[in-house]
């Protein structure tokens, strides 16, 4: 049994042993505090100051985009953005479960959304836009139990026309992981989430309508909830669009179209400048302001008519008899033909098997054969002339190559637009001479001739000004916010065809017999002296697509037409009357508002 000494010496020893190992803890703590407060000090100072100070960032509104009176095309409305702090979530399931019920979105999806905007840590997220009011109003009440979600007014794009206007605009979309890096190489300020022009004018003048972001240094608490501001950069709104589309002509062609297949083009032929541009089927612009539902990616993608597709620029057909204005001036170029030029129409011609023609015409001189369209004429004109010859005429009118309107990758190929085959080019292609019989076809814009509803306006348009192809263009002015003019764009001559005066001047008298006594009747005005050219461009086994082109007044053009309607079978009963709708707007005859489509009960090429 142990003495008391004993069990005194056996304490203190236990004491000692105590003593030590609080004085290592101590030494511990003191060394740790050390490494936090000394060391590691000034990075925790800032890690702290980036959790306290947060920088939201102000989008720029995007520039206004107008038609040539100052109607609003495309603007930017207020919307409800609701954001998140995805570090303030991760600590707090139950707050990230509330937010998804909110939000209607599974927190799988949410992750998704963090992983593709995310970017500086302790940064913002756009997990929501343009939210409805509902939403907001339940944020705003549980706001105490979401850290880090907050809800700003920002700005979102608005097409008050929607599709009547969506293949000219074009429309927005998130920017993607390879469009985020290109920009970064351009030095452009983009973050994950922005939303950038991906088709049409946006796409085109993305660098003027973006303008210049803003923001605001703010101070929150633990909850992510903003105290107070700090400091505000004030963002800068982008550029003003004017355009050379007149409003009531779009609509006008819009309406025209109706549910038809097609597109049809306005330009005024003395400068370049497009009035009307539309395509169908359209989509409308608006879904993609925002992510797109599947349901409606998948209605667009599946639908038959591909409405994405701009088919007055970036579609090509065969031009049919359109193109026998540009086979009458190379025929008048190099002698080939005069205004007292006949031929026999008894319906075909024999040349190694027969070439039909639509009807049968009996005599037919230089006026009638454009008047009527007579196929066997101009089958004989382009045996006379060659292929070559031929070619190089059709190449000046511009065909073949791209306009250089301005809008995204006109050109996708090549540099061209279209086809105008030589002998030259079929054996680049296809490694085969030229037959003469292909020359025939090609002389009533068949065979291997495609071009585009642009390219035909223009090849209209020229024959009005005898000869000049302008570059057309779509915007007219770019304006600051204030209004003041930056950039003007100024007509500039592309291509000059090589071509006598006169020559223009009996093929618009052709041309203007077409409207008055002829295949293009649907298109005579009264009062209003149009010439114009109707079209069927054979597309077996399917019906051929209708055409019509035409320019008024006949006398002074101020505008040229073209128009398709996809297996219109005739353009006089297709195409014409949507020519027709556009003119009747333009000079005043009709409204907008009281165009409707139909066929006209008309019989023609």
């Amino acid at each position: 049994m142990l003495t008391q000494h004993e069990i005194r010496k056996l304490q203190i020893a236990r004491i000692r042993k105590l003593a030590i190992v609080v004085i290592f803890l101590f030494l511990v703590l003191v060394a740790r505090l050390w490494y936090l407060q000394i060391a590691l000090g000034e990075e925790l100072l800032m890690q702290s100051e980036a959790n306290r100070i947060k920088l939201i960032r102000t989008r720029a509104p995007r520039g206004t985009i107008l038609d040539r009176k100052g109607r609003v095309l495309a603007t930017s409305r207020p919307q409800f953005v609701v954001l998140a702090i995805p570090s303030k979530l991760k600590e707090n399931p139950e707050a990230t479960k509330s937010l998804c019920g909110i939000l209607g979105i599974t927190p799988a999806d949410l992750d998704a959304i963090f992983a593709r905007r995310g970017g500086h840590p302790g940064a913002p997220v756009r997990v929501m836009v343009d939210a409805p009011l509902e939403v907001v109003v339940c944020i705003s009440e549980l706001r105490m139990k979401l850290p880090g979600v907050s809800v700003e007014l920002d700005q979102i794009r608005n097409y008050p026309l929607g599709p009547v206007v969506a293949h000219i605009v074009g429309h927005l979309g998130e920017i993607n992981k390879e469009e985020l890096e290109e920009a970064k190489k351009a030095g452009k300020d983009y973050k994950p989430g922005d939303y950038i022009g991906k088709d049409g004018l946006e796409a085109q003048y993305e660098d003027l309508l973006r303008g210049e972001d803003g923001g605001k240094q703010v101070e929150v608490n633990a909850l992510g909830s903003v105290v107070r501001v700090l400091g505000e950069k004030p963002s800068i709104p982008g550029k003003t669009l004017k355009l050379t589309i007149d409003l009531d002509l779009q609509i006008a062609a819009y309406r025209a179209l109706g549910s038809q297949v097609g597109a049809a083009v306005a330009v005024d032929p003395r400068t370049g400048e497009v009035l009307a541009m539309v395509s169908k089927p359209a989509y409308d612009p608006n879904i993609f302001v925002k992510r797109v539902k599947a349901s409606d990616w998948e209605r667009i993608v599946r639908h038959k008519g591909r409405p994405l597709q701009n088919r007055c620029v970036y579609n090509v057909y065969p031009p049919g008899s359109t193109f026998k204005p540009v086979t009458a001036i190379a025929g008048l170029k190099y002698g080939m033909c005069s205004v007292g030029t006949t031929a026999n129409c008894p319906g075909y011609l024999m040349f190694g098997r027969r070439f039909r023609c639509w009807r049968v015409h009996g005599r037919v001189d230089f006026m009638k054969a454009i008047a009527q369209s007579c196929d066997v004429w101009f089958y004989l004109l382009g045996h006379r002339l060659g292929i070559d010859r031929l070619a190089k005429v059709a190449r000046e009118f511009g065909l073949g190559s791209a306009t250089g309107i301005d809008l995204p990758q006109e050109a996708r190929r090549h540099g061209g637009v279209g086809t105008v085959p030589d002998t030259q080019w079929k054996r680049k292609r296809f490694n085969k001479p030229w037959w003469p019989g292909e020359t025939l076809n090609c002389a009533i814009g068949q065979g291997f001739v495609q071009a585009s509803p642009l390219q035909m306006a223009l090849v209209s348009a020229a024959v009005a000004t005898k000869g000049k192809v302008f570059k057309p263009f779509l915007v007219k002015e770019v304006l600051r916010p204030d209004g003041t003019v930056v950039e003007r764009t100024q007509p500039e001559v592309r291509h000059v065809v090589d071509a006598p005066a006169g020559a223009f001047d009996l093929v618009a008298k052709g041309m203007r017999l077409a409207v008055t006594s002829g295949t293009g009747k649907v298109a005579d005005i009264p009062d209003v002296p149009v010439a114009g050219k109707t079209g069927s461009a054979e597309d077996p086994p399917r019906p051929a697509h209708g055409w019509f082109i035409c320019f008024a007044p006949a006398d002074n053009p101020r505008i040229a037409v073209a128009a398709i309607v996809e297996h219109g079978r005739h353009g006089a009963t297709s195409a014409a009357p949507v020519c027709r709708a556009v003119l009747d707007v333009f000079f005043g005859k009709k409204k907008p508002q009281e165009i409707s489509s139909g066929t006209a009960r008309v019989s023609g090429d």
